[in-house]
């Protein structure tokens, strides 16, 4: 698509389907139009503090861009982040693959979505609390236990942003606002985070492989920190079958809300049993290896393929496998523990650039699976 822009967290998002973009706007980038070249320092994209920043940095280029060329068109990694910038500037005539704002919100609301699905497969017991109640005693005996840890989780939030566990060493530590409400479940020790990419058009729902997440405690918080889709192809016929089971009856109430497009579905595995915990309205982290293993097998990308179900086009992919892990390097991060080289490194930051605490700094691309090397 001529003068088409992605607009992203990484350069590396379209590092194996470049030539379908004309550039890319990014807050991460080497040699793309990027927040850490325009700063000449890398931010904590999750702290809170960088959002109205990132906000400004995203509106400007856009803006420039279409001033510049008013045919120029946009595609987001995420939908609910497009609507929160290019509202503001008029631009929602300039962005493609947009799904209904209200389905979006409601969609990507943790509090909404698990009321929507909760019938439809199985969820976690949860409870939806004022943060006052987020007390570790109190929480004990609602749900009926005497020592357990437990997930409390914003209605909002990628990433692992927006999700703390609670025990009885942190309470006085967790940042939980009083007057917030949370959805608080019990933290299932020993669960396996899966995730899966759907692509839904009018009369199409596809499946692609998925892969086990990595998942990390850190200062109390859930944070991702990369995927391995090897690990995934490990697990039990049975088990599968009933993740892709679950995933479609999830993308079947989707397709009739009238969502089209890519999203990915976040579940775990726990007791021989998968449990729904969110849908992402967006690209994934994942996303990046998930396009390596389609550029092998020759086939579109998953921007292209998202582009086609909104146009109505066939959806249809041969059987492929994925034979890839991926983990995303931080600041302080300690790689040289898993003993492997990577076979491809991405978005590698400059070590002379400033970089804050908890920034992102890279991801490592590898052909062996890497889950049992990483302390989870």
């Amino acid at each position: 698509m001529e003068n088409l822009y992605w607009v992203g967290v990484r350069e590396s998002e379209i590092e194996f389907c470049k030539e379908f973009f004309t550039n890319s706007i990014t807050i991460f980038g080497n040699t793309n139009i990027s927040m850490q070249q325009k700063l000449n320092k890398v931010i904590d994209h999750n702290n809170v503090k960088n959002f109205e920043l990132i906000d400004e940095f995203f509106n400007g280029e856009t803006k420039k861009l279409v001033e510049e060329n008013p045919n120029t068109r946009f595609m987001y990694y995420s939908q609910i982040n497009s609507y929160d910038s290019v509202k503001k500037i008029g631009l929602l005539d300039n962005v493609i693959c947009l799904n209904n704002q209200n389905l979006v919100n409601h969609i990507s609301d943790k509090f909404e979505l698990k009321r929507l699905f909760k019938n439809i497969v199985p969820v976690l017991d949860y409870e939806i609390l004022s943060g006052e109640y987020c007390k570790y005693d109190y929480l004990n005996k609602k749900f009926n236990t005497s020592d357990g840890s437990f997930v409390i989780q914003s209605s909002t939030g990628s990433g692992g942003s927006g999700t703390l566990v609670l025990n009885n060493k942190n309470e006085l530590n967790l940042d939980i606002s009083k007057k917030q409400n949370y959805m608080v479940t019990r933290y299932c020790e020993d669960n396996i985070p899966i995730n899966i990419h759907v692509l839904i058009s009018n009369n199409k729902i596809l499946l692609l492989p998925g892969s086990v997440q990595i998942i990390q405690n850190i200062n109390n918080k859930l944070a991702y920190k990369g995927c391995d889709y090897i690990a995934y192809n490990n697990i039990n016929n049975k088990l599968i079958g009933k993740i892709e089971e679950y995933a479609y009856k999830i993308a079947e109430k989707l397709r009739q809300k009238g969502y089209m497009g890519l999203c990915g579905i976040d579940s775990i595995i726990y007791n021989d049993e998968i449990y729904l915990m969110e849908v992402n309205t967006r690209f994934q982290n994942s996303s990046t290896v998930l396009n390596l293993a389609l550029k092998d097998n020759k086939l579109p990308s998953l921007q292209e393929l998202s582009i086609s179900c909104f146009s109505n086009e066939d959806i249809t992919l041969k059987k492929f496998d994925v034979n890839y892990s991926c983990y995303i390097k931080e600041k302080n991060t300690r790689i040289d523990e898993i003993g492997l080289e990577p076979i491809i490194k991405l978005d590698n930051i400059n070590s002379n650039v400033d970089v804050e605490e908890y920034s992102y700094t890279g991801s490592l691309i590898y052909d062996k699976s890497i889950i049992n090397f990483i302390s989870q």
